[in-house]
């Protein structure tokens, strides 16, 4: 039997190879499969997706209408799983758009936002040397 890891690296590069070269749907565009989990039953896979957005177009309605171009060939894609890999059940394909590259983007951009607030405010002044602060007033008496 494989390891999870490595079962999950072999369902990844299969389906990405089908979607690729044997899946035929108009509403599928330029989609990539990013990563795939298995549940630890191993009878559902959780296959994540980016797809290139259109021109000045919504990639929420692009994700939505990927993501049921993929569940129509679900069956078929899981039926060529099924006489590629030797395993007694192959697993339920279900797809989600895959938003890891969204959230690094919005953190570049807060990061990036950081350094331009950090670089327009003055220097702070540095303590001379020699000089020592004067110690707090004693709240003791």
């Amino acid at each position: 039997m494989l390891r999870p890891e490595r079962l999950e690296d072999q369902v990844h590069f299969l389906l990405s190879t089908l979607v690729q070269r044997e899946l035929r749907d108009p509403e599928l565009g330029f989609v990539t499969l990013t990563a795939v989990r298995l549940s630890g039953d191993r009878s559902v896979a959780k296959v994540y997706f980016t797809v290139l957005p259109p021109t000045g177009g919504d990639q929420e309605a692009q994700d939505a209408q990927t993501r049921k171009a993929l569940g129509r060939g679900a069956g078929f894609l899981r039926s060529q799983l099924a006489t590629r890999l030797k395993m007694k059940r192959v697993p339920e394909l279900r797809f989600f758009p895959d938003s890891t590259l969204d959230a690094g983007n919005h953190m570049e951009t807060l990061l990036a936002e950081l350094e331009q607030e950090r670089a327009a405010r003055p220097p702070e002044p540095e303590p001379e040397a020699g000089t020592e602060a004067a110690p707090a007033p004693d709240s003791q008496a």
